[in-house]
């Protein structure tokens, strides 16, 4: 797929180009439409080839007055007429709609979802899609029946904490036969949410706690494995060690403990002699572990505060400040 974008002009030339184009905006229902002005052409190599072919051939018939050249000459100019038309329709007119990509952390894959449709009686097919002057992100292809939605997924890494926009995009085609690449921009108004990098395990949280409330380990919880009991008449068999009693060790009953009543706070103005985002990445961890040991807590930041809480939302509350700030 790589080999897609290696016929262009030079770079300097392709740059200066960009500043004449235009691209497709959304419309009121958020569906973008590539008008034929906004699609453009320009022969690959492998058509500037074609004509200097066809042309050389014109000039050898020209010479020797022979019929049967002129013939073959204006039967392959034709050719790249009709592929050179054939290859601006099959963009004009495609519908594209694009989805925002669920948060993902500091350089995680954000994945963008975009939906293509075929509004014509005519198939398009060899429609490829990439978001503009992304070097990490692979192009898409995608075969479009008439009538039909056709779902694509780019991923692009996401380099940076807070909002990532999608930016432009691009969709291409080469179809039918190489001579031309015909190309149109679309502005998408979709994003993503990127939280900051998660630093490393903290493994406690005292000096990121101002206050901790009612801090007690009740046994017989569901949170965190604690070694193993010997099974006794009523117990749950849910927690019976299945993999023990396969191998021959006995009846045992796994036994687990739970926070109860545990309250955490973090607070920005605990971590001294850090980074901003140094201390975004320690917040970032610490919550995702508090979240998976279903301890409630709460954020302190200098410009907000979170009450203590657990559960998706409130992870997701929490990371969306940290991301923001």
């Amino acid at each position: 797929m790589s080999q897609l974008y290696k016929n262009l002009p030079s770079d300097r030339l392709w740059h200066w180009m960009q500043s004449f184009t235009r691209s497709a905006d959304p419309g009121s229902d958020g569906v973008i439409k590539i008008n034929p002005r906004q699609v453009y052409i320009l022969p690959t190599r492998f058509g500037l080839l074609f004509a200097i072919m066809v042309l050389a051939m014109l000039f050898g018939a020209n010479n020797y007055g022979s019929n049967p050249g002129f013939l073959l000459t204006f039967l392959l100019a034709g050719l790249g007429m009709a592929c050179l038309f054939q290859t601006w329709k099959n963009l004009a007119g495609i519908e594209i709609t694009a989805s925002s990509a669920e948060p993902v952390f500091c350089r995680g894959q954000a994945r963008f979802n975009f939906t293509l449709h075929n509004p014509f009686a005519s198939p398009r097919p060899g429609i490829w899609v990439n978001m503009y002057r992304q070097k990490t992100c692979l192009p898409q292809g995608v075969d479009l029946a008439p009538g039909i939605n056709q779902s694509i997924v780019i991923s692009r890494t996401a380099d940076k904490r807070g909002i990532m926009p999608v930016g432009r995009i691009v969709l291409e085609t080469r179809y039918p036969l190489g001579l031309f690449r015909a190309w149109a921009y679309a502005s998408a108004d979709s994003n993503c949410l990127v939280y900051p990098k998660p630093g490393p395990k903290a493994g406690g949280f005292d000096q990121l706690s101002g206050e901790q409330e009612s801090q007690q380990k009740i046994t017989g919880g569901i949170d965190d494995f604690a070694g193993h009991k010997p099974y006794q008449q009523g117990d749950n068999v849910m927690h019976v060690d299945w993999k023990a009693v396969a191998r021959g060790k006995g009846w045992q009953i796994k036994n687990f403990d739970s926070h109860v009543g545990t309250k955490v706070w973090l607070n920005w103005d605990l971590l001294e002699d850090m980074e901003i985002e140094a201390k975004l990445s320690c917040l970032a961890r610490a919550i995702i572990e508090l979240d998976v040991s279903e301890i409630e807590y709460g954020l302190q930041l200098p410009d907000s505060k979170i009450d203590p809480a657990n559960g998706a939302s409130h992870r997701y509350q929490c990371l969306r400040a940290l991301a923001l700030f």
